[in-house]
């Protein structure tokens, strides 16, 4: 990897450093950040990873170079900051992340990287790599006139009662998200984490579609620096069709709009089917991602 490096486990400790290192990769490759200390210490603080055995630090003399983790023997991030690129680094972590995923049992592993990260795609393509699914992250503004939402007759949108909500919203959310191809099942602790117990969480800004006492409908926003960022996004497979999802998006916005914020993002892929649903409602792709995979 290279003389005067180190590499060591991570610890919880270890999160704000990550989210710079993630951030002056994006910003280098994208021209702005988009990753927040929220986003890190949610992703770690889900009981299924383990900072200390998850996840690899790369490091010169006290600065962070390079780091890697690996979700469920499957999903990686690893990046090597700009600075430091052409010296092996990002070699060397893709390799522990196949033998790491291999150990585990994983039978695919993979990342999801931007179209501008050409060094990246070469590396992943040269080892065998195949290209996934595209996923793209859309942006609105909310200065305009907003539309009211409209649902059909007998339902209703609500703000999220975590007293007894929790459950139903997970339940719509995981039975929606895996009917993704190459999805692995989660947790409903692991989705509380990345959710509910997220540090920046405010439950004004998760909301749900009644049909009678069933939610069949949900959405979650974070204030993303002063960006109304919908988390997830979904609705039951028996209510598809009648305009759920763009009742859910529309009021998110307004009530967005309420609190001053200006604009709305999201991430969507093409394994979902919902491009065409944003780009109704008035988003716009900023930016492109593909996944790259090998079979272990």
């Amino acid at each position: 990897m290279g003389r005067g490096l180190s590499v060591r486990a991570g610890a919880m400790s270890d999160a704000g450093f990550v989210t710079d290192l993630c951030a002056a990769c994006e910003l280098a490759a994208d021209g702005e950040v988009g990753i927040t200390a929220e986003d890190t210490i949610s992703e770690w603080s889900r009981p299924s990873f383990d900072p200390t055995r998850d996840l690899r630090l790369v490091f010169e003399s006290e600065r962070l170079i390079g780091y890697a983790e690996v979700h469920a023997a499957r999903k990686v991030w690893a990046y090597v900051h700009p600075a430091y690129r052409g010296r092996g680094i990002g070699t060397a972590l893709v390799d522990w992340t196949e033998r790491y995923a291999r150990a585990e049992g994983g039978r695919l592993v993979g990342q999801s990287i931007s179209e501008n990260e050409e060094d990246a795609r070469q590396l992943f393509l040269s080892r065998g790599y195949e290209p996934m699914w595209t996923s793209w992250i859309l942006e609105t503004r909310l200065d305009e006139v907003l539309p009211t939402p409209v649902l059909p007759e007998g339902m209703a949108i609500r703000t999220f009662d975590a007293g007894r909500d929790a459950r139903a919203v997970y339940r719509v959310v995981e039975d929606a998200f895996n009917e993704w191809p190459d999805r692995d099942p989660t947790s409903f602790e692991d989705w509380a984490a990345l959710t509910i117990l997220r540090p920046d969480f405010e439950p004004n800004l998760l909301f749900v579609v009644e049909d009678g006492n069933d939610i069949v409908g949900t959405a979650q926003c974070v204030d993303d620096r002063g960006t109304a960022w919908v988390h997830q996004l979904a609705v039951k497979a028996s209510h598809r069709g009648r305009g759920l999802g763009r009742a859910l998006l529309q009021h998110s916005f307004q009530q967005a709009k309420k609190r001053g914020l200006t604009l709305a993002g999201l991430s969507t892929d093409s394994r979902t089917g919902a491009l065409g649903l944003y780009e109704r409602v008035g988003m716009h792709i900023k930016r492109t991602y593909r996944h790259y995979a090998l079979t272990l």
